[in-house]
């Protein structure tokens, strides 16, 4: 099976991981309950570290927390 082209820093696939541009593996994603808000689940841990209503924010605070910068707008 192919590999998905990873175009994005952070990229939310299909299977529920998240990876970064390069393929490292960081964790999972899903909606809550109520699919309003994305979920970011770092791997191991079984609550979400970071929820949002908007999928870019949520990448860009994933981002910011793998590489350890301030969260801004061109964290997404």
């Amino acid at each position: 099976m192919a590999q998905p082209t990873l175009q994005y820093r952070i990229n939310l696939l299909g299977d529920g991981s998240v990876v970064t541009a390069d393929g490292e593996y960081l964790g999972t994603w899903d909606t809550d309950e109520t699919d309003a808000f994305y979920q970011f689940f770092p791997d191991g841990e079984a609550k979400p570290l970071f929820d949002e209503a908007f999928r870019g924010i949520l990448c860009g605070k994933i981002h910011a927390w793998h590489t350890g910068t301030p969260f801004t707008e061109t964290s997404m």
